[in-house]
């Protein structure tokens, strides 16, 4: 990651077109090694604006008012500080819905995305049915897996408190209160639930505790550790999720669980240990491993700890 070195960030001429505008913003960001400063300036105008796409295309050529140029400052300085937008915009699209976003758990990220979509895949033409989340953070899975299936219903599991009165603010923006339940505590907080899920989702920490100091300044002093940090190898949620499935699951019920690129022959070894079959690997937008899949088969054939 390039390092940001903070320029200096006088506004442009008086009365600046909101085009200009964009362009200082856009400069600013890319002068410190910002590698996502064309998009990053985008939304940050739109925000400091009040603006659609659209509406910059109409307007791109009349004077911000002094207003805009205000906020747009400030929040050009904060993403010079390492803020990630998501936390400066406070909410984030993902899956066409938009999540409330802030530190008390990791923002929505695209890539997640994929998730969704094999989830929704497997279970095209069941109208309904009952989906755990592990470890649901912001809520974005498990949520807009509902969403767009309005007969399920769904069990979401988090140690952090935090972190699941935001998914539960999400819930309520999203109306589906009545249709989620959550659960607070370790992963056998959620037994009973596996016993009767048809499909169970996760994205558990799965960072290596000595790759941590390695992250981005916008990752390691703005999402919470709790749901980065996987242990020695990065495993530690992995095993102890597998091991208490394969003592749980009914059969024949899938699991999909986000991966880091380079695990995906660690959780092939992982589900074999427990029995589980047809484990397939899933690509995310940028080609890399980002989605394991399997189903275990039968009662009875899993629990190697």
């Amino acid at each position: 990651m390039p390092i940001w070195k903070p320029v200096g960030t006088d506004l442009p001429i008086s009365g600046p077109s909101y085009q200009a505008l964009l362009a200082w913003g856009r400069q600013q960001l890319s002068s410190a090694g910002n590698e996502e400063a064309a998009a990053d300036a985008r939304f940050l105008l739109f925000h400091a604006a009040g603006f659609q796409s659209a509406d910059l295309i109409m307007k791109s050529d009349d004077p911000a008012p002094s207003d805009v140029q205000i906020s747009y400052r400030g929040l050009i300085e904060r993403r010079l500080a390492y803020e990630p937008v998501s936390l400066i915009l406070g909410s984030v699209d993902f899956m066409g819905l938009e999540f409330r976003s802030d530190e008390r758990a990791l923002a929505p990220r695209q890539d997640s995305e994929r998730l969704v979509e094999l989830a929704l895949e497997r279970t095209e033409g069941q109208k309904s049915g009952l989906i755990v989340d592990l470890g649901t953070g912001s809520g974005c899975l498990i949520e807009a897996f509902l969403h767009y299936r309005p007969g399920w219903r769904g069990v979401a599991l988090d140690k952090s408190a935090q972190a699941l009165s935001l998914a539960r603010e999400n819930a309520v923006q999203l109306g589906l209160s009545d249709r989620i339940e959550f659960l607070e505590g370790e992963w056998p907080v959620a037994r009973d639930a596996l016993s009767g899920a048809d499909l169970v989702i996760s994205n558990p920490p799965y960072i290596p505790s000595a790759d941590i100091e390695g992250l981005s300044k916008e990752v390691r002093d703005h999402d919470p550790m709790l749901a980065l940090d996987g242990g020695e190898d990065g495993l530690t949620a992995y095993r102890d999720i597998l091991a208490l499935l394969a003592r749980t699951l009914k059969p024949e019920v899938r699991v999909l669980m986000e991966i880091g690129f380079h695990q995906a022959e660690d959780l092939r070894i992982l589900c074999q240990r427990h029995s589980f079959v047809s484990f397939s690997v899933h690509k995310d937008f940028s080609g890399h491993n980002r989605v394991v899949e399997a189903v275990f088969p039968e009662k009875g054939l899993g629990g190697i700890d």
